[in-house]
C-alpha cells in the first residue's frame, strides 16, 4: 500500500487551488493511488453545513477538516485539501495536527488580488465588493500569505499543466512518489520496476494512453533507451551494437 499524505493548497478565493488539486488527483490516480480531495464548497456543504465565516468559525471549521485529512492519510490516502485558509496560526495548528501522523506539504497558491477579482468564477468578489458578503478574505477579512510553504506555484502567470508537473516534482523530492514501469501497462511476469525522470515517465505515459500499453519489458527497454538517446546529441549516440550492449548487461542483471 503507498503511504498517505497530505497537500494542503491555500490561497485567495478564485486563485486556482482547487483547480490545480483535480490535476494533480487524477494524475496520483492514475499512478496507483488511493486519492481523495476535499474543498471548501464540499465540505460546507456536507460536513460542516453550519461553518461560517468569522475567524473562529473557520477555525473550528478548518480544524474539523485537519483531522480528517490526517485520518485518510494514515490508512494510506493521497489527500488533496483546498482552502482559503487565510490564517498563519490556523495553518499551523492544522499542521501540527496532521504531521503526528501522515506527511504534510503546504502549497501556497499565489496569484494578486487584482487578477483573482478579474477571474472572480463564482461571482464572490463581486458580490463582496457591493456589501452582500461580509468578512470575504482579501477585501474586508485579510489573507496571511505563508512564510515557509514547502511550495509556492504561481498561477497568475503559469499554466496549471506546469504547476501540476511542480506539484509533483515536489512529492517526487520528498520520496512520496516514484513514477515506475509498473504503472506503464505491463502486467504478470513482465512487470518490473525501473526508476524513472518525471520526463520519460511522461513520455511512457502518452505512449501507453496511444498505444494501449506496453507486450513486455524488451519493448519497454527499446522505447526508453530511444527516448534517452533522441535527446542526446548525435556525437553521443549508441551505436546499434552499443544498444545491444547494454540490453546485454540488463539481462545479465536480471532485469530483462
Amino acid at each position: 500500500m503507498n503511504k498517505g499524505f497530505v497537500l494542503w493548497f491555500t490561497g485567495l478565493p478564485g486563485s486556482g487551488k482547487t483547480t490545480v488539486a483535480k490535476s494533480v488527483k487524477e494524475r496520483l490516480s492514475n499512478i496507483g493511488f488511493r486519492t481523495e480531495l476535499l474543498d471548501g464548497d464540499w465540505v460546507r456543504k456536507t460536513i460542516n453545513p453550519d461553518a461560517g465565516f468569522t475567524r473562529d468559525e473557520r477555525r473550528r471549521h478548518l480544524i474539523r477538516v485537519a483531522w480528517i485529512a490526517r485520518l485518510l492519510a494514515r490508512n494510506g490516502v493521497a489527500v488533496l485539501c483546498s482552502f482559503v485558509s487565510p490564517y498563519r496560526d490556523v495553518r499551523a495548528e492544522i499542521r501540527k495536527i496532521i504531521e503526528e501522523d501522515a506527511p504534510f506539504i503546504e502549497i501556497y497558491t499565489k496569484c494578486s488580488l487584482e487578477e483573482c477579482i478579474r477571474r472572480d468564477p463564482k461571482g464572490l468578489y463581486k458580490k463582496a465588493l457591493s456589501g452582500e458578503i461580509k468578512n470575504f478574505t482579501g477585501l474586508d477579512d485579510p489573507y496571511e500569505e505563508p512564510e515557509n510553504p514547502e511550495l509556492v506555484i504561481d498561477t497568475e502567470h503559469d499554466g496549471v499543466e506546469e504547476n501540476v508537473n511542480k506539484v509533483l516534482e515536489k512529492l517526487e523530492e520528498a520520496n512520496l512518489i516514484r513514477f515506475e514501469s509498473s504503472d506503464m501497462g505491463m502486467s504478470g511476469e513482465d512487470k518490473v520496476t525501473i526508476h524513472l525522470s518525471r520526463e520519460l515517465y511522461e513520455k511512457a505515459e502518452k505512449f501507453v494512453k496511444e498505444s494501449g500499453g506496453f507486450s513486455n519489458v524488451d519493448e519497454l527497454v527499446e522505447f526508453l533507451l530511444n527516448e534517452v538517446l533522441a535527446e542526446e546529441s548525435s556525437e553521443y549516440k549508441l551505436s546499434k551494437e552499443e544498444e545491444e550492449e547494454v540490453k546485454k548487461r540488463l539481462r545479465s542483471l536480471g532485469y530483462l
